[in-house]
């Protein structure tokens, strides 16, 4: 690996089991895009194009855990030690994107995140009758752990409250909910 080459200090995040998360440190790394053929636009907080990482050896890259560095959040995809010296990581991450936004636990103190708002129209309840337009907004769950009903997100100066979980939406990585907005609600 030439000089220069790991010039950006990225902290690493790892999410407990209680969905809470945990700074592991900080390591240079080298960050580039990989694919850099025509992407689909982002349908979610999930870009499509795998971002390359590039690091000296550590035990705490592996897939799964988080890189932030300056407002960028990406997730360990894949971990690769090319040479098997341990003297070098090339991991391929996945990076999310999102509107800046506010999470507000409740009783708790605010949070910094990015969210993916996606208006889903028309909504059908769990009787099978059609119901109002719905809000849905997709959030990282190492940015705001364990989102509950009654909650609020805070996105370009609206504030909306967290009404249900969207069924089946939970992956591990992101989590969609249903939110009314406090001005029109």
């Amino acid at each position: 690996m030439r000089a220069g080459e790991l010039r950006h200090r990225a902290e690493i995040l790892a999410l407990s089991p209680d969905l809470v998360a945990c700074s592991l440190g900080f390591r240079w790394v080298g960050i580039r895009v990989k694919d850099s053929a025509d992407v689909q636009a982002a349908g979610g907080l999930r870009v499509g194009a795998l971002v390359e990482v590039r690091a000296r050896w550590s035990a705490d890259l592996v897939q799964g855990r988080y890189l932030r560095h300056s407002g960028r959040l990406l997730r360990i995809a894949n971990a690769r030690d090319f040479k098997g010296d341990r003297s070098e990581l090339v991991m391929s991450c996945e990076e999310f994107v999102g509107e800046p936004a506010e999470y507000r636990p409740a009783g708790l103190a605010p949070v910094c995140c990015r969210v993916h708002l996606r208006p889903v129209a028309p909504y059908v309840d769990d009787d099978g009758r059609m119901t109002d337009y719905q809000l849905a907004a997709q959030v990282a769950l190492i940015e705001v752990g364990r989102i509950q009903v009654d909650d609020q997100l805070v996105v370009a100066g609206r504030t909306y409250n967290v009404i249900d979980y969207v069924n089946e939406s939970d992956d591990g990585v992101v989590r969609s909910v249903w939110l009314e907005d406090l001005l029109c609600g």
